[in-house]
């Protein structure tokens, strides 16, 4: 039966290394008296293709075809040198005109599915090889490349598919049994995966991609017990491979052996620093714990695996998470590697486009942002994945209700995606009154964090008559002070590395009548614990503006200001506060910087506008509202206080968008700074709020420190947090629901000095007033509210 090419493996040669490199110099020395010899660039094309030296293969093709090789001749070696090579798109220009000659030519028409794939043109690729299906019906390879295809442009049930189609065609294919695991694994049907990946084990028991797939869905399962045999048989093929060292290692990080897994994984960098999977491993033991370690690991298997797109993928994300050192730094070499990415792995920019994407955000490049393809495409693979924190960068993508709508139901899918993977626990048992509320607290945030700022009064001036509270956190680094008062004043549990399941379990052993998670899915927290349902009822707040997408989550915190209107853009029910979702000014609330005297326009001469919210959140809307506003205002500036300020593409991009709306790049200015930026408010005459994802502890930050905040109401979630924090602090005015009235009230703002005089030294004031600066009186109004929901 014929089968795909695989490109990285031209025919094999007989000659030993000796004899390749005697022949080379052979044929370069031909060439260089005959350089019109087009048999023997031919020639040193396929030797060359046969040492792996791609870059060089191609170009001694087209010197072939230059000096009268005809294209039919070469064309499946000199495209796979091409594809090989990164040049993806070359290799499909060369194939599609030789078949478009011979459209019946099977091994043409497969080819040229194959290049297109790989360029990035899937819906070419896909009619091509539904072509090639036909030629010969019988001929599994392009089931195969369908699934590939399908499976690039995030259409898994479709791969899915044809790699059921390919294996009925070639039953005994490991490969085969392989892929459709995959696919059934990302579309949450691990039983089905499961008995994949097993048929695939059985019939290729030496693959190192089987056995990562079966071990990895195993260990992930707790199923320590089904693993042991698999590595076991591996063995008896694969005596010393180190593969196998890093599945141990696995294991025991499962079975909550931290220290012996490590021990194993430092074992084999000893032996072996760049080897790929003990490094990958120790990057994802080591996490946001040690972003150090983690960029090292990645380093040395980046150097030692250069081609390796998992390895560049894990390193550019890890770069850009990375905090310790020069931040900027770190994020200029992340930057650089994801353009390389972009390039050198076209057909993957897909599959890896969180940590592109995030990058592209953080630099402000919007075109690569946009290279990297429209969010509908790219949701599936998020989906696929199963990591939450995928879209938590991209609500504020959004252009129409029903965009808003898709985004919800994303998280309802991989909420039920999450609830198929687990297996849950017992149900709670009955509730016995009269005894005290037990209400908990999930987040690694429990510490000197602005999570932590908000919780506060609901952690100390409780009544602990009627209630007790618990607080989970899964931080991985040292403890604070805060920590260390949190846990005089609540039961506090602290489970650092412990899995999901356990918490839970642990959890369960509290009887909690509800359980608030606090992160959603930002670092070290523990969101698909709740999925589990430790407690009787689960609620949301806080950290995750938005629908987290568990149906195990009961209720999520909102007011009256950030509910959205639409009920459909909701999983939960609302716990609903009469007044504000949150309160600053408290003991732990932002500290007392000092404020200017001065409004900067009295010192300067003109109106400095700005904001400090993360670049996700700069969407092409806002950039063109931003920009407006500086076009309505004369003279006026804008200054980015944020980490990335610091760094030269950030300037860089930043200038260049402003430049191409028009505005005088040179009134752009940059304060590249982490945690101390506070002070940098007294730079700032009007806060420009980002669109349609607005800020909510920025938003608190800038009306502290007396800067008015202008903000856009949208229909969603994301959209309404500063209208809540506005409203509640007195200035309502200030949140406006169009963008030409967003425009409108900055410029009203810029020219009405007074007003934003009497803000600067009158906001505190303002909000200690005002329910947003009310800490006592928003913990009654949540404690009632909980006593209401826990006795229904």
């Amino acid at each position: 039966m014929r089968q795909k090419p695989r490109p990285a493996k031209p025919a094999p040669t007989t000659l030993s290394p000796a004899d390749q490199a005697r022949l080379e110099e052979t044929l370069r020395a031909r060439l260089a008296e005959q350089p019109a010899n087009g048999a023997a660039w031919q020639q040193l094309a396929v030797l060359l293709s046969g040492k792996g030296r791609h870059a060089e293969a191609a170009d001694a093709f087209a010197k072939a075809l230059a000096h009268g090789v005809p294209v039919a001749a070469i064309c499946t070696p000199y495209a796979l040198a091409l594809s090989s090579a990164g040049r993806h798109k070359e290799a499909a220009e060369l194939v599609a005109p030789v078949q478009a000659r011979k459209p019946k030519d099977f091994a043409l028409t497969n080819l040229l599915g194959v290049m297109l794939k790989r360029a990035g043109r899937y819906d070419e690729a896909i009619a091509t090889l539904k072509a090639a299906q036909k030629l010969e019906p019988k001929n599994a390879s392009p089931w195969q490349n369908l699934g590939n295809a399908e499976e690039a442009r995030g259409n898994y049930a479709a791969a899915a598919e044809a790699f059921q189609g390919a294996v009925r065609l070639d039953p005994r294919n490991g490969e085969l049994w392989r892929l459709l695991g995959r696919m059934q694994r990302a579309l949450n049907n691990n039983e089905g995966a499961r008995a994949s990946f097993l048929k695939a084990f059985e019939f290729q028991p030496k693959d190192q991609n089987t056995l990562n797939d079966l071990m990895g869905l195993l260990i992930d399962a707790g199923d320590i017990e089904a693993a042991i045999p698999v590595v076991a048989r591996a063995r008896q093929f694969r005596q010393g491979d180190r593969t196998l060292d890093v599945m141990h290692a696995r294991m025991l990080l499962r079975l909550g052996r931290r220290e012996e897994s490590r021990a194993v994984i430092d074992g084999i960098l000893a032996e072996d620093p760049g080897d790929r999977q003990a490094n990958l491993f120790l990057s994802r033991m080591a996490g946001d714990g040690d972003r150090r370690l983690a960029n090292e690991a990645l380093k040395r298997a980046h150097e030692a695996n250069p081609d390796a797109a998992d390895v560049q993928s894990a390193y550019i994300e890890s770069l850009s998470r990375s905090r310790y050192d020069s931040e900027a730094a770190h994020l200029e070499e992340s930057y650089r590697l994801s353009l390389d990415f972009m390039k050198r792995h076209p057909d993957k920019v897909a599959r890896n486009s969180r940590s592109l994407r995030t990058v592209f955000q953080r630099v402000m490049d919007i075109e690569n942002l946009e290279a990297t393809g429209p969010i509908p495409t790219l949701l599936p693979h998020w989906q696929a994945e199963g990591r939450h924190s995928s879209v938590h960068y991209e609500l504020g993508q959004v252009h129409s209700l029903e965009d808003r709508i898709e985004i919800v139901e994303w998280h309802r899918n991989w909420g039920r995606g999450v609830q198929k993977r687990i297996k849950p626990l017992p149900p709670a048992p009955a509730l016995h009154m009269p005894r005290k509320w037990r209400i908990g607290f999930l987040s690694s945030d429990l510490r000197n964090h602005p999570v932590t700022y908000f919780c506060m009064p609901l952690l100390e001036a409780y009544d602990r008559d009627r209630f007790e509270v618990f607080c989970y956190s899964f931080y991985e680094g040292e403890r604070d002070v805060i920590q260390a008062e949190l846990e005089k004043s609540t039961n506090f549990r602290w489970w650092p590395y412990r899995p999901d399941d356990q918490v839970a379990a642990d959890i369960a052993k509290d009887n909690l009548d509800l359980l608030f998670e606090l992160g959603g899915s930002t670092a070290m927290n523990k969101l698909e614990v709740m999925a589990y349902r430790p407690a009787r009822l689960g609620g949301s707040w806080l950290g995750y503006p938005h629908s987290a997408g568990l149906e195990t989550i009961d209720y999520i915190l909102v007011d009256p200001h950030i509910k959205p209107e639409d009920p459909r853009l909701l999983i939960e029910k609302p716990f609903e506060l009469p007044e504000t979702w949150v309160t600053v000014g408290g003991r732990l609330g932002f500290y007392e910087v000092p404020i200017d005297l001065e409004i900067p326009e009295d010192r300067r001469g003109f109106v400095t506008f700005g904001t400090a919210n993360n670049p996700y959140k700069y969407t092409k809307l806002c950039i063109d509202t931003w920009a407006a506003v500086l076009r309505r205002v004369p003279n006026s500036r804008f200054i980015f206080i944020r980490p990335e300020a610091g760094g030269p593409s950030f300037l860089e991009n930043t200038r260049a968008a402003f430049a191409a709306r028009d505005v005088d790049p040179d009134r752009i200015e940059f304060v590249g700074v982490r945690g101390k930026h506070l002070p940098h408010y007294n730079k700032m005459d009007v806060s420009l709020d980002t669109l349609p994802h607005v800020g909510g502890t920025t938003t608190c930050e800038s009306i502290w420190m007396g800067v008015p905040c202008v903000s856009l109401v949208g229909p969603g979630f994301a959209e309404r947090l500063s209208y809540s924090n506005l409203s509640n602090a007195g200035i309502g005015d200030m949140a406006t629901f169009s963008v030409e009235d967003y425009i409108e009230k900055a410029a009203e703002l810029a020219a009405d000095a007074p007003r934003r005089r009497v803000l600067r030294h009158g906001l505190r004031d303002m909000i200690r007033a005002m329910p947003l600066g009310q800490p006592a009186r928003f913990g009654k109004a949540f404690y009632d509210k909980a006593a209401e929901v826990c006795a229904l």
